[in-house]
């Protein structure tokens, strides 16, 4: 997918992009709602929503992080004629899994619970915000991000699977 022969790797990726492009859905004004960064209402004051403001600005940051981090796998997999070396792949791709455990907590956090946000005021605690159908679909997309990462990262590397039957013919399949 997308240039990349791993195909874990490039469907991983997808899910790298997945939620900013959710969010972009979100901005664009649909019926689905406006998405874990976009709840931030023009009928209320800043200083009435301001969990919703400062988490929805960290959402924001987690999900372009992410999204440049599924840049950089896409880029490795132009520079090595597709095929990703797994060795350079896997700390972008654990970076992508804290950045997407992160961002699925707090959007989790958020909007069960609540959590203390900044204010002019000093730290407010306020009550959970409201979800949406884009919400609910980026917070599907990092969960599957995650599933996916955990899985992919769980895979021996194939020249350690080599190795390791070059060693053991016995065991080879």
């Amino acid at each position: 997918m997308w240039g990349i022969r791993d195909r874990q790797l490039g469907v991983l990726v997808a899910f790298m992009f997945a939620p900013f492009a959710l969010q972009l859905v979100g901005w664009a004004g649909t019926p689905l709602g406006g998405g874990p960064c976009g709840a931030i209402g023009p009928d209320r004051f800043l200083l009435e929503q301001p969990q919703a403001f400062f988490y929805a600005q960290i959402m924001l940051w987690g999900i372009s992080l992410l999204l440049a981090t599924g840049f950089f796998i896409l880029m490795l997999a132009f520079m090595h004629s597709n095929r990703v070396p797994k060795s350079q792949a896997r700390p972008f791709v654990r970076v992508g899994l804290g950045l997407s455990t992160l961002t699925a907590l707090i959007y989790l956090l958020t909007h069960t619970v609540g959590l203390p946000a900044p204010s002019p005021i000093g730290w407010l605690m306020s009550g959970p915000e409201p979800t949406d159908a884009i919400g609910i679909l980026v917070l599907l997309a990092l969960f599957g991000q995650i599933a996916l990462a955990l899985r992919w990262l769980a895979q021996p590397e194939p020249a350690k699977l080599a190795l390791e039957a070059a060693r053991h013919p016995s065991k080879a399949h």
